[in-house]
């Protein structure tokens, strides 16, 4: 058995689609060529990959599994291709970067001040989501690589390499009250009023994790958000409240400040870069890399 490229891609469309006539259209070809390629494939394979009824396609069972190997093989030849079509590229080509809100500001774009004018013929797209929106779109050959924090497991199909650190501080208004003691103790910071990200954040996980081995109750948000960002910081530096940002973001914050807080804040948070197992590093994914790790580097020498 030796089935082709061509139909193990329309195979997969088929799945992906779960309609014949919406799959032909997504390939550029006739619902009769597809329909073809789909009677060879199972020919090939005997198996019966699919429940065909009038109004959908479905995969079955077998077909399920195949399409596991299926998409594998699949995404093997395009990395391929693009590895080949990189290589030949030089600095130019694409690079397909995804990067979670709370990477983009303090990680990514900092990197690509630096990738960007040492490599003028590169283009790069940038997708914005939550990790696993990007895990998912990095399995499927969409993405190349994705920056996020470090997580403790991943995806088995995805790898991550930490390449740097947000050093995260307690933020406050210039002139709030706790900045006249030194340091400001748990106790007294829980009882603040707090913005903070949603439970589900890296960031949040760690703030709560400080007070839980602290024996302490954690500090209680008044307003949640999906991530901290410049317009966050700029509550901040309107009222009495305080949140938890990246050191990064205080460098164009103003009206802001960063509280000395008591151990075991503050904190510290890895940034990863992730890439499929099976990918082959292209050299603009390999720059990628190196230019996340100069630009924390710079980050980190400069003061905070």
């Amino acid at each position: 058995m030796n089935p082709s490229l061509r139909d193990l891609s329309y195979f997969l469309a088929v799945v992906a689609h779960g309609h014949l006539g919406r799959a032909a259209s997504a390939c550029a070809v006739t619902q009769p060529a597809l329909s073809k390629s789909l009677k060879r494939l199972e020919d090939e394979t005997g198996l019966a990959l699919f429940d065909r009824s009038a109004r959908a396609v479905r995969p079955t069972a077998a077909g399920l599994a195949f399409a596991e190997h299926a998409r594998k093989v699949v995404d093997q030849y395009e990395d391929a291709i693009r590895h080949a079509q990189a290589l030949s590229a030089g600095d130019t080509g694409l690079l397909r970067v995804g990067a979670t809100a709370a990477t983009m500001d303090t990680a990514v774009l900092p990197a690509l001040e630096v990738l960007l004018p040492e490599r003028p013929g590169l283009r790069v797209t940038l997708t914005t989501g939550v990790a696993d929106e990007l895990h998912d779109l990095l399995e499927q050959g969409v993405l190349d690589v994705v920056v996020a924090p470090l997580e403790r497991a991943v995806p088995a199909a995805l790898r991550q390499q930490a390449v740097g650190r947000d050093d995260l501080r307690v933020v406050a208004r210039r002139g709030h009250p706790l900045l006249r003691r030194s340091p400001v103790g748990l106790e007294a910071l829980a009882a603040a009023r707090w913005i903070l990200p949603k439970r589900t954040s890296l960031l949040r996980q760690q703030l709560d994790a400080a007070y839980a081995a602290a024996a302490l109750a954690p500090p209680a948000p008044v307003l949640e958000v999906d991530f901290i960002s410049a317009g966050a910081l700029k509550l901040v530096a309107g009222g009495d409240w305080l949140t938890v940002a990246p050191a990064a973001l205080l460098e164009e914050a103003s009206g802001v400040v960063a509280l000395p807080a008591a151990s075991p804040l503050p904190l510290r948070r890895e940034v990863a870069l992730l890439a499929r197992r099976s990918a082959a590093w292209s050299p603009q994914m390999k720059a990628m890399r190196e230019a996340l790790q100069r630009a924390n580097k710079s980050a980190e020498g400069s003061p905070a």
